[in-house]
């Protein structure tokens, strides 16, 4: 039997390689004769560098840039090789989490209202000075509600209060916007954008970047409102034809902010990694997949990693390990799993779970090929 292990990271645990790389330890020690393989995936959020750097041996730049709260830190992208001849030779791959992500924050730092995307221009900036023509961004895991309006300043894009001050770009100056002055040069001239996105949510509204998300960035309920007229009246003064277009939601507004300052094309980001990757290469290969992600929920339902890999698995059969499942079976059957197993072996705290969430891989997964070489 040969086993495909296609897993996303478990976030605050363990990466989308040591997820893998668990599950096949304990394949193993349930049948030392199983033929596995692993092949770590992500779906545009973070994590998605290290996961292209382990199929496609990317060249790493490392660039200072301003974290959300404006602090100087280093982050990394990613350049695809230029020898052998591969198609993807001279890309450049980009995840904003890098700068703008929500695991840069301490739990009492994370505020929506006040974090910012600029850092992540100044990733895009200093690879277009390494000569990059092509970037794909990955925008995942944001402590963003901006919009993009950080990362248009970064781009000399300006934002003018009623008393042509310049704003700083941050969630809760959208609404004090006014007047929008343009950069005197395009930094971005012959470039192509690339986003790779794992949802397709609309800017605005119930479903929106600020009633979805902003909750788990560190929002209040006020905060929430403050944000969505915000995003309003900003999508306004902009563009109001891309509020519905699905992703412009996504990572706080950057969606919409990188269709409307970067002219991007949004696409999915599972299906762009699997087409970067290889994947349906490997299952072709593989007999059943074993994927995975922190949380099976109504997010995995709307175009995430789990679905993406059963998009692609050809009919074979797909069985997904989670930290924690919120579905119901009617749920999962629609989605198209084979089944799903919750890795936790009993009661206890977050904290202590994601300590043991590479013992509790492992076992779940001796577990079912236990099973399977019953059957």
């Amino acid at each position: 039997m040969n086993i495909l292990i296609a897993s996303d990271s478990f976030k605050d645990a363990l990466n989308s390689k040591e997820v893998c790389l668990a599950i096949e330890r304990g394949l193993k020690r349930a049948n030392p004769n199983a033929n596995t393989h692993i092949f770590p995936l992500a779906d545009g959020g973070e994590g998605v560098k290290d996961v292209l750097d382990f199929h496609l041996g990317l060249q790493t730049k490392t660039v200072e840039v301003h974290d959300p709260l404006f602090r100087k830190i280093i982050a990394r992208y990613g350049i695809a090789a230029m020898h052998g001849g591969s198609k993807h030779g001279g890309t450049v791959f980009i995840e904003m989490a890098q700068a703008a992500g929500l695991q840069l924050l301490k739990n009492e730092e994370r505020n929506p209202l006040k974090t910012t995307t600029f850092g992540v221009s100044e990733m895009i900036l200093d690879a277009i000075t390494h000569g990059a023509k092509k970037i794909i961004l990955g925008i995942g895991g944001s402590a963003t509600n901006d919009l993009g309006m950080g990362l248009a300043v970064a781009l000399g894009w300006k934002f003018l209060d009623k008393n042509k001050n310049e704003l700083i770009p941050i969630g809760e100056n959208l609404i004090k916007v006014e007047s929008i002055i343009p950069p005197d040069k395009n930094l971005l001239e012959n470039v192509d954008f690339e986003v790779m996105c794992d949802v397709n949510n609309p800017l605005l509204g119930k479903s929106g970047a600020a009633h979805t998300y902003a909750k788990q960035k560190g929002a209040s309920a006020e905060d929430i409102l403050a944000l969505e007229q915000g995003g309003e009246h900003f999508s306004r003064l902009t563009n109001p034809d891309l509020v519905h277009f699905p992703g412009a939601g996504a990572a706080g507004g950057l969606g919409f902010g990188c269709l409307y300052f970067l002219n991007a094309k949004i696409k999915s980001g599972i299906a762009t990694i699997m087409d970067l990757t290889g994947f349906d290469k490997q299952v072709d290969w593989a007999d059943i997949i074993f994927t995975g992600e922190g949380q099976i929920d109504s997010q995995t339902i709307q175009g995430k990693l789990i679905s993406g890999v059963i998009s692609r698995s050809q009919n074979k059969p797909v069985i997904a390990l989670c930290g924690s499942l919120n579905l119901s079976s009617q749920n999962l059957n629609d989605l198209g799993l084979k089944a799903s197993f919750p890795i936790n072996q009993k009661l206890t705290t977050l904290e202590q779970s994601l300590k043991t969430t590479s013992e509790n891989l492992e076992m779940t997964a001796f577990n079912i090929a236990r099973l399977l070489t019953k059957i």
